[in-house]
């Protein structure tokens, strides 16, 4: 089914229903996969894409907006701050701070770089579900934060699973993108770029291709694990896997994707309005 049919699709559905799909259904769409694989451009124009489909999606926000790297900091810790007082939310961190803690980190400052990282991605969950009728996209979310934790983890054994932490957070209105790529292609797309914003630019030469090669068996495994969890569990969410080959185009990968996540909000929607009715 091309693009276009799924937004016909869409169009004949009553704008009371539209509008509830996405407010009990799918609220976050977060991209997963290689640096390099174009997550960013893709929730960028999957944004656009949301935003010409109209009711159906209701209000469209990119997370963190367009702030600078002090505002991103200073909004960071101003919706961590206030949910400390939380047990709940509490608990989740102290679970996420001994789970990196336990995977053995390549350095104290990798350790507390990464566990930061995701207490700032639960505390923006948190802060942006009781938002109505609106959905957002997260270029960077929970599954690359585990990927970033277990890329330079010395230990697999933990006292925890990962995917019972995600569940825990709350991703029953999500849907995770895996952008899928060769590990060339989306490392010769990140050497494109030309800047160092990612710790696999930074590697050295010696140990660039160890590092690809674990990257891909990282995005790999934890793909496996969540779609066996969501073989066993309800409510743990919506993974849906896009190829970037060599010569496709931003525009033809979040054509895919735009139909990716059209095509997971009416399933999603079907079973609950048979519910309602």
């Amino acid at each position: 089914m091309t693009s276009h049919a799924v937004r016909d699709l869409a169009a004949r559905l009553p704008p009371s229903v539209e509008t509830r799909a996405l407010q009990t259904d799918i609220r976050f769409v977060e991209f997963f996969g290689l640096p390099g694989v174009g997550k960013t451009t893709a929730s960028s124009l999957l944004a656009n894409g949301l935003r010409r489909c109209g009711p159906l999606v209701g209000d469209v926000r990119m997370a963190w907006g367009t702030r600078t790297f002090i505002g991103r900091q200073i909004y960071r810790v101003g919706i961590v701050a206030p949910r400390i007082k939380d047990r709940e939310f509490r608990s989740l961190l102290m679970r996420i701070a001994r789970f990196v803690l336990e995977s053995g980190q390549s350095s104290i400052a990798d350790a507390v770089r990464v566990i930061w990282n995701m207490w700032v991605l639960v505390a923006f969950v948190q802060s942006e579900r009781p938002r109505q009728n609106t959905i957002v996209i997260m270029d960077q979310g929970l599954l690359q934060g585990f990927w970033s934790i277990f890329l330079k983890s010395k230990r697999r054994a933990t006292s925890e699973k990962w995917v019972d932490i995600l569940s825990d957070i709350g991703v029953d209105d999500m849907l995770f993108v895996h952008l899928r790529a060769e590990t060339g292609v989306a490392r010769d797309r990140l050497l494109k770029r030309g800047d160092q914003s990612s710790r696999m630019q930074r590697a050295s030469p010696g140990r660039d291709l160890d590092l690809w090669s674990a990257a891909d068996r990282t995005c790999r495994e934890l793909t496996a694990d969540l779609e066996k969890e969501m073989g066993t569990e309800d409510h743990v969410g919506v993974l849906a896997s896009v190829d970037v080959e060599r010569l496709a185009s931003p525009e033809d990968v979040a054509e895919r994707v735009l139909e990716a996540v059209l095509l997971a909000c009416l399933e999603r929607h079907r079973p609950c309005d048979s519910a309602d009715r």
